[in-house]
């Protein structure tokens, strides 16, 4: 059974140290600092009371929006072992920072897939908490947290397009092809950009293209030749049809398995 609730946010969780994995045994200081790759550090600091089971955690380092904003985040108990630090971003709730497997990792804008990080001693013995509060003060008075909360959808769409363009590198390195990409973004609603990650539904026959001119050169020499442009759309149902040197690909949110759909597609039309 999933259970679900808030909970304590001094009492449950617990660190390891900047050489291992934080664990979710023994108790620790409130306030934390973590550290992850390429300089990324967070530092968690609870909100006083009034305030019941949130906290601010501020992101330096990660080259995204997050950084330098102190942002708050609900702590959520989704089972033994396992918590999210919640907030919202761009209309929609966002996990953070998560526990699961007695480890730490954090999930950033504009940044694939999950960083891991460690509880630094030195860093948090050194953070000035009251530091925090005051940026959090600062940026919930000028407006800066209400902006970084609300749906935004220019800011939205720049972002699933960077995260698109890393997709699209690999198909060109790998296939030595470099075709024009087009995303319809008019065939998304709001609810669509807000949910989903379009990067994933209109990236993935990309990404089995990718896969398929590293197993076969045949296959690099046929793509390369006949993929020139790629478009993107979402509609009710998964469709692939190549029409000229054009590949219309037509995701679904209901879809599932679409790299294999695609490179079923693909290996009958090419």
């Amino acid at each position: 059974m999933r259970i679900r609730g808030i909970v304590s946010f001094g009492c449950l969780w617990a660190v390891g140290s900047a050489a291992g994995v934080a664990r979710a045994e023994a108790p620790s200081p409130a306030s934390k600092v973590f550290v992850g790759p390429e300089g990324l550090t967070a530092a968690v600091v609870p909100l006083p009371p009034p305030a019941a089971n949130q906290v601010l955690i501020l992101v330096s380092g990660s080259g995204t929006v997050f950084d330098g904003k102190a942002v708050p985040h609900r702590v959520d108990a989704v089972d033994v072992g396992k918590m999210d630090f919640e907030t919202t971003y761009h209309g929609r709730a966002w996990n953070t920072l998560v526990l699961r497997g007695g480890a730490y990792s954090m999930y950033l804008p504009g940044r694939r897939g999950d960083l891991l990080v460690v509880f630094d001693d030195k860093r948090t013995a050194a953070l000035k908490p009251d530091a925090i509060l005051a940026t959090y003060q600062k940026q919930k008075n000028d407006g800066t947290l209400q902006t970084l909360a609300a749906f935004d959808r220019q800011a939205e769409v720049a972002q699933q397009e960077k995260a698109m363009q890393e997709i699209v590198a690999g198909f060109d390195k790998s296939c030595a092809a470099e075709p024009a990409i087009q995303i319809d973004w008019s065939s998304l609603s709001d609810a669509d950009v807000q949910e989903s990650s379009i990067a994933s539904y209109c990236g993935e026959p990309l990404d089995t293209m990718r896969r398929m001119c590293e197993e076969s050169k045949e296959a690099k020499t046929t793509i390369a030749g006949k993929v020139k442009s790629f478009s993107c759309s979402l509609g009710k149902t998964m469709q692939m049809e190549l029409t000229g040197s054009t590949l219309k690909w037509t995701t679904s949110r209901s879809g599932t398995n679409l790299g294999e759909f695609a490179r079923k597609y693909l290996e009958k039309a090419l």
